[in-house]
């Protein structure tokens, strides 16, 4: 690889630079490591998960997960059934459709053991203990056994694992026979943050022009110059993945339509569907104005031929049948 194709990469970064700001509704798994939330009492903790963790609900209330799957009826899939939310983070999917969707049991991992405390402190504060569990644990060796759930959910999640491979194979391993995953997560070449470089640039595109392996190395050399006030950010370890060694906060990383359902037919799942979701549809601006779903349906019909997928799907979403 050349070093200017690096060089490159952040010249083009820093035309629309951006470093990592203490948000309540963003960096989620960080903030617990911000100086504003080290400083805090033990009851202003419990207050500050309570509050945020009410924002996740909202959230997921405000663009709830059905919106990937509008010829599915979540509710008849899930309802009475035991299902597995992965990456669950603090928990806000689970509190905010567990009930909509009848679930029976809801179970949620994540790698992250404050967010799954933050969680289940929320489900013991609120009695919901008995319905909703949370465990902390690797998508790539699951602390569960064989056939344990009827369905899985997952929503932007799939891009971080360490091996994609490793995790379907689990994914498939501790569902039913007969029982179905539902995911969502972005391609890496999604124009607008895929690969999650929209944490320190907010010019777009990239992805489209530049291997993961430039971009990382472009990445970590700005964050590089961030300096102490950003620790909070920083990951406390190497994480190695399918598409780079992540060394800073969430890095550089993801999939691809293509890995991905190679990964897919490797794990043993019995079929997939593949659900068109175009730029934009399922987005914040599209909530606000509407009329942009017009826009987007235009580029629905280019989402047949397998190379657009990666560039113009809003989000890879798939159904995988076990």
């Amino acid at each position: 690889m050349s070093l200017d194709k690096v060089k490159i990469a952040k010249l083009l970064m820093n035309v629309r630079p951006r470093t990592p700001a203490y948000q309540e509704t963003k960096f989620v798994s960080e903030i617990f490591k911000h100086p504003n939330y080290a400083s805090l009492s033990e009851p202003e903790k419990a207050a500050f998960a309570e509050r945020l963790v009410r924002l996740n609900i909202d959230e997921h209330s405000r663009k709830p997960f059905d919106l990937f799957f509008p010829s599915h009826s979540l509710t008849a899939a899930l309802a009475d059934r035991r299902v597995l939310d992965l990456g669950c983070g603090i928990g806000g999917l689970i509190f905010a459709l567990g009930d909509r969707w009848k679930v029976r049991e809801f179970y949620g991992l994540d790698v992250n053991k404050d967010s799954i405390a933050t969680a289940d402190l929320y489900a013991q504060r609120h009695r919901v203990y008995s319905k909703y569990t949370f465990v902390q644990g690797y998508a790539e060796k699951m602390p569960f056994e064989d056939d344990y759930f009827d369905a899985i959910v997952s929503h932007d999640t799939l891009e971080h694992v360490r091996s994609l491979r490793d995790t379907l194979h689990e994914c498939r391993r501790v569902l039913k026979d007969g029982g179905s995953a539902y995911l969502v997560f972005p391609s890496f070449n999604f124009p607008f943050g895929g690969a999650h470089i929209d944490h320190v640039t907010g010019t777009p595109f990239l992805e489209w022009f530049f291997s993961p392996d430039t971009l990382n190395r472009a990445y970590q050399e700005i964050a590089e110059g961030w300096g102490e006030d950003l620790n909070w950010y920083r990951s406390a370890e190497d994480t190695e993945g399918n598409w780079a060694i992540v060394k800073g906060g969430i890095g550089v990383n993801g999939t691809g339509y293509r890995d991905f359902v190679a990964a897919v037919e490797e794990a043993g799942f019995k079929d997939f569907e593949f659900i068109k979701i175009p730029l934009l549809k399922v987005s914040e601006t599209a909530i606000r104005h509407p009329a942009v779903k017009g826009i987007s349906a235009l580029v629905s019909p280019l989402l047949a031929n397998d190379r657009l997928k990666d560039y113009l799907a809003h989000r890879l979403v798939f159904v995988l049948h076990g």
